[in-house]
């Protein structure tokens, strides 16, 4: 059992300037997504929790200066209609917990009897993936040295993402409620692959392929594949595979890594049960390369522009039929946020943002290119995936 020890709120450690930050399209899509729920697990036998926690809670009131965004309220200006982050210096929740009797082998977040869990959670439509653990990060690094600076500074321009400068009126009830998406029951389990695995994965889909494919090219078409065995489809039923991309990089000038807010951006594609269940590897990683391949400044900034004209707010109810959406990124820095205990012993994420299909990625523990896969998918195709030999042991 679960027992909250004590819930209050912190601050920013030292006041900021008034102003406001304007959600801009990449943001403002993410409008009614859950809110992202991570968390890591340390193990720290006869540690001082109380001593941890107030520490966890002294370097969170200095990282909200430099991460003020996390500490703010969203608002509607009267003016244009635009949804902005109102930066008055509100506060946050810190919330304490114990759970005595449980092990880290039991994977609950809260105080362990070995060992203690970290975890964050954050409006997506304020940050990504990128601007979480970029925050983590700093957090991690702050707390294991104490120190008054953090080694990679958020930044906040926006001008690259928003040059003309216009607002969007999404039409939203400013006094409303984001409607929270309620999935049917689902199964949720964690995959992991070795580097060794995606290795002769990668060599497999290069063998018949006319391009290179890459390492996670290479495994996302091998979980294509698998969940489209997994869910019995018929060989002219629709298989789709949504990917979130980080425009960070892809933009020119690009993006700094350190930008916060949201620079991811959904692209997806689509393919037959039959050609993924009859077809080589090479076919789904070819269909995946040519996807992200074209995904350049020019095509996403005309994605962007189209958005604008005609704004939609993504809903998790309104995704198609049999897909499979990955999200989040094994190049995040996961396993190196020491807050002065060691690395951490495991990764879980809360339930938010579940649905039939959606798939986080994140690096393995082990590091080298290993990766890790929280699936989210309905019973039965869980079963029959769990029992999948070429998905669970594709080099035999």
């Amino acid at each position: 059992m679960i027992r909250v020890n004590r819930k209050r709120t912190v601050s920013p450690a030292t006041p900021s300037e008034p102003q406001q930050i304007k959600l801009l399209p990449l943001d403002l899509q993410m409008m009614f997504a859950q809110y992202i729920q991570q968390g890591l697990l340390y193990q720290i036998p006869g540690s001082n929790f109380s001593s941890q926690v107030d520490l966890l809670a002294e370097t969170l009131s200095r990282m909200l200066v430099k991460f003020y965004p996390l500490a703010r309220r969203l608002t509607t200006s009267p003016v244009d209609g635009g949804i902005y982050i109102l930066c008055n210096d509100s506060d946050v929740d810190f919330i304490e917990a114990m759970a005595g009797e449980l092990s880290i082998a039991d994977l609950i977040v809260t105080q362990l009897k070995d060992g203690v869990s970290v975890c964050c959670t954050v409006n997506h439509a304020v940050a990504d993936g990128t601007s979480f653990w970029n925050f983590f990060n700093s957090w991690a690094e702050l707390c294991r040295t104490n120190e008054t600076k953090i080694s990679a500074n958020p930044t906040y321009n926006r001008y690259l993402l928003d040059r003309d400068g216009s607002s969007v009126r999404l039409g939203l009830d400013p006094n409303g409620q984001i409607p929270r998406f309620c999935p049917p029951l689902l199964r949720v389990k964690m995959f992991h692959f070795s580097a060794h695995t995606i290795k002769r994965l990668k060599e497999r889909a290069n063998r018949d392929s006319p391009v290179t494919v890459s390492s996670f090219q290479a495994l996302c078409g091998h979980l294509w594949q698998a969940v489209t065995r997994a869910r019995g489809l018929g060989p002219d039923e629709t298989a789709t595979f949504q990917l979130s991309v980080n425009c960070r990089p892809r933009l020119f000038p690009p993006l700094p890594e350190s930008y916060f807010g949201n620079a991811v951006q959904a692209i997806f594609v689509t393919s037959t049960a039959g050609e993924l269940n009859r077809l080589p590897l090479s076919f789904p990683t070819g269909l995946l390369n040519s996807l992200i391949g074209g995904q350049r400044d020019g095509a996403i900034r005309e994605s962007i522009g189209k958005w604008v004209k005609e704004p939609v707010v993504y809903k998790f109810e309104e995704l198609v039929k049999n897909v499979l959406m990955v999200g989040s990124s094994p190049r995040f820095e996961i396993y190196e946020n020491d807050f002065g205990w060691g690395g951490p012993v495991a990764l879980r994420c809360g339930t938010n943002n579940h649905f039939d299909g959606m798939v986080s990625a994140f690096p393995g523990r082990e590091g080298g290119g290993s990766v890790e896969f929280e699936i989210c998918l309905l019973p039965p195709t869980m079963n029959a995936l769990e029992i999948d030999q070429d998905f669970i042991c594709p080099l035999h």
